[in-house]
């Protein structure tokens, strides 16, 4: 049978960085898990296929080693026309030319390029422990908390080791066997041609045991859902899409292994009178027409309390007049600057008493009417 594409498989280009191989990897095994599906039995294959995917994608020497293989394929090395694979396996650190070997063809040491292809030499570990996936959180925070910093409660539902069997998914008082299929390794190996590849066990799916009598609590999955408060110190200064890692609160890890992380991206939420510009901090004070020709002293609301402006006579609408180090903190202990925009109003309404002063004083400044 001919092997499927890994790329093809989860869904990405042969370019794909390894955080998209991952992020596709974790969509499609959610969807397709067994747990999810019981009894549905393409899912299980489509969860394998999934599972292989990844296993050769998402190690970057495994799959160097695939690219590779695709290469021989496109050039017929698979299919049996082995013209310039002399070649192609030098440059792969195979040994050529054995020593005693008889023919007609090349002849080739394939233990160097092809034995284990994908494990490098070494015997896949696949149902040892895995550290856990890491997660992504969105939080919305309040302007005044990223100036100031503070501390939000989060209240997340996530999974964790079940208590009733200590996360090992077997009832209390028996414990998971070694699976007989794959030794406790959680792969098999096939061979196609002279290729030998690694797959998840399908009878453990990868896990290397099995269960016999699964805990009542968790349904063997070892795992159940939680709900827990965090509590998220939020630093001074914090940008609009900063991210805070916290340490060992993603998902948790497989036969063992040690928990992700949780990674907590910022938005600040809008506030009614400040923008925020990188460490400095921007409002706007409106000014009657007599306050901008004569001049005056405005109180001004910044993020540490109002303060006093003084506003030159004859200011225009849209000049800019500077508070210095009333701005945002920066992370070498000072401060961003507050920028105040002029906005002058004009009256929406005058009596004919004030109309006639304003005419007068336009005629007397020679000003356009």
């Amino acid at each position: 049978m001919e092997e499927k594409d890994f790329y093809q498989v989860l869904g990405v280009d042969k370019k794909a960085t390894k955080d998209e191989i991952n992020a596709a990897f974790r969509r499609l095994a959610k969807k397709y898990h067994p747990d999810r599906n019981p009894g549905d039995k393409s899912a299980e294959r489509r969860f394998k296929e999934i599972s292989a995917a990844h296993d050769i994608l998402g190690d970057d020497e495994k799959r160097r080693r695939y690219d590779q293989l695709r290469e021989a394929r496109a050039h017929g090395f698979a299919t049996g026309d082995f013209s310039g694979l002399d070649e192609f396996l030098r440059s792969m650190g195979a040994r050529t030319g054995r020593p005693g070997a008889t023919g007609a063809g090349p002849h080739f040491d394939f233990s160097d390029a092809f034995s284990n292809f994908f494990a490098g030499g070494r015997r896949a570990a696949a149902g040892g422990a895995q550290r856990g996936e890491d997660i992504l959180q969105k939080i919305d925070i309040p302007f005044e908390t990223a100036i100031h910093g503070g501390t939000v409660t989060l209240h997340v539902r996530r999974p964790e080791a079940c208590p009733t069997c200590g996360g090992s998914g077997a009832r209390p008082g028996t414990s998971p066997q070694t699976c007989k299929t794959c030794g406790g390794s959680g792969t098999t190996q096939s061979s196609q041609g002279f290729f030998s590849v690694s797959r998840p066990c399908p009878d453990c799916l990868g896990r290397g045991r099995r269960i016999a009598h699964p805990c009542a609590a968790c349904v063997g999955s070892g795992q159940v859902l939680r709900d827990r408060a965090l509590s998220v110190k939020i630093p001074r200064g914090v940008q609009d899409g900063a991210r805070i890692r916290l340490t060992g609160e993603g998902e948790p890890g497989a036969a063992g292994g040690p928990p992700g992380d949780r990674f907590l991206e910022i938005h600040v939420k809008p506030h009614p009178t400040f923008r925020r510009e990188g460490h400095d901090i921007h409002s706007d004070v409106e000014l009657n027409i007599v306050q901008a020709a004569l001049g005056t002293t405005v109180p001004v609301k910044t993020i540490d309390g109002t303060v006093r402006l003084r506003i030159p006579a004859g200011t225009a609408s849209g000049a800019k007049l500077r508070l210095r180090g009333k701005g945002a903190p920066t992370p070498g202990g000072g401060h961003g600057d507050h920028y105040v925009r002029i906005r002058i109003a004009a009256p929406k309404s005058l009596t004919p008493q004030q109309a006639d002063l304003l005419r007068r004083f336009a005629q007397e400044a020679r000003l356009p009417l």
